[in-house]
């Protein structure tokens, strides 16, 4: 095990190793409902200026890559799993190959190149199967949903967090006025459509009703 952790926290494995467990944190939150999976898919889905240029351009590299269709997460742990990988193996087995006519910062620099290079196709390939469970609906003007009835699908929704999925599986950020008593699981209505935080305003079902009997 001693040798495992210095194999994995030594130059250049720990390029590689420190990702992976940022990623493996965000991917346990994931599941735990307590993040969205697109944390980090930021400026690659904007509407206006020079949002929509950035996320132009983020979207035009991954596909080059073959790395779109999927949320970016996905595209950087098949990449940091596949480097990480490549790195150890090759600096347990190769490495030792190349003593005395490399030194040891130059064979960590080239081990680290060569996994990169190495992990982009083989993700991209395996991204290519998942985008099915991916699919982006287009042709549905985003606030012609309001007034769809949802499910939560994080613990609870807040002013600045919260996913839900509608019947036909559209993943959607939502955000609600705090504090409520909105969990995982509850049916929850889109009022209003927020363009600049590319999210919806979202209520209980019970709250729409009071909401329109008051007025």
């Amino acid at each position: 095990m001693d040798l495992f952790l210095n194999e994995v926290f030594s130059f250049p494995t720990i390029i590689f190793t420190i990702p992976l467990i940022i990623l493996t944190l965000l991917w346990l939150m994931a599941f735990a409902g307590l993040l969205d999976l697109d944390i980090l898919d930021f400026g690659t889905d904007s509407d206006a200026g020079g949002d929509a240029e950035a996320g132009s351009a983020g979207t035009s590299w991954l596909e080059k890559l073959g790395l779109n269709g999927v949320p970016l997460t996905v595209s950087l742990t098949l990449i940091d799993i596949y480097a990480f990988s490549f790195t150890y193996l090759a600096r347990k087995y190769a490495a030792p190959l190349f003593d005395g006519v490399l030194t040891a910062t130059a064979q960590g620099a080239v081990v680290a190149a060569f996994a990169i290079v190495i992990a982009l196709p083989l993700s991209a390939l395996c991204i290519r199967p998942l985008r099915r469970f991916f699919i982006t609906h287009e042709g549905v003007a985003k606030n012609e949903l309001i007034g769809t009835i949802c499910t939560l699908t994080t613990l609870s929704v807040s002013e600045t967090f919260g996913q839900a999925v509608t019947p036909d599986g559209m993943v959607l950020s939502v955000r609600a006025s705090s504090p409520n008593t909105i969990g995982k699981g509850n049916k929850i209505v889109l009022i209003d459509y927020l363009v600049a935080q590319d999210c919806y305003s979202v209520v209980t079902e019970s709250e729409l009703m009071a909401m329109s009997s008051s007025s």
